[in-house]
């Protein structure tokens, strides 16, 4: 683990991050999502029946295939993060079944057809992308705020419902990194998810 980040290292850090993700083998990477998916499972977040934000991996990342399968078997409705613009969110959660069609959007993301949208902060779980988390819960994104802008809801004064949705990060082990530079606007993590298991995080947000 490095020590901690500095806000101008924070490019190199997601280059370096992410070609290192890239190096896995498929079979590397579907083994490390099969373990994360087993520890999710367990975890106490998802016990219930629930509305959960899930995404499509890509770049590397830690496969969602197996967690999505997982899910959707459990019952849980899920949702994918649809670009909103230009309406008045960044970023809304449309319901999805890993058997109906999707298309890709103006960066190429893979997005439901349906419409039938949330905002994030209506859901009860959603399981987020990143490119770094530290020991704090403290989340790297690729810059564009789109997360942070979207669960804005969840910082303190602006809640729409206490508590939720929970915020969980899913993730290969090695992209926890030394504490990272936080930002006002920043929304923390309740938890991350790895291959080698469960962390859960204490804090304001």
């Amino acid at each position: 683990m490095s020590p901690v980040v500095n806000a101008s290292n924070l490019r190199t850090l997601r280059q370096t991050l992410r070609k290192q993700r890239n190096m896995l083998s498929s079979k590397q990477r579907l083994e490390a999502a099969n373990r994360a998916t087993h520890h999710l499972l367990r975890a106490p977040w998802l016990q219930r029946k629930a509305h959960v934000g899930v995404f499509l991996s890509s770049d590397g990342e830690l496969p969602t295939e197996p967690l999505i399968a997982a899910l959707h078997a459990r019952g849980h409705q899920l949702y994918l993060p649809v670009l909103a613009q230009p309406l008045p969110h960044p970023m809304l959660f449309a319901h999805w079944t890993p058997d109906e069609p999707l298309k890709p959007n103006r960066y190429g993301i893979l997005e439901p057809i349906n419409r039938q949208y949330r905002h994030g902060c209506q859901l009860d779980v959603v399981i987020t992308p990143l490119v770094a988390f530290d020991a704090q819960g403290q989340r790297l994104g690729m810059g564009g705020g789109y997360y942070d802008r979207t669960f804005a809801c969840r910082k303190i004064g602006t809640r729409k419902k206490s508590g939720t949705p929970l915020l969980i990060g899913w993730a290969y082990a090695f992209q926890q990194v030394g504490a990272l530079p936080a930002q006002p606007w920043d929304v923390s993590l309740n938890g991350v998810i790895t291959e080698n298991g469960v962390q859960r995080f204490t804090h304001k947000n």
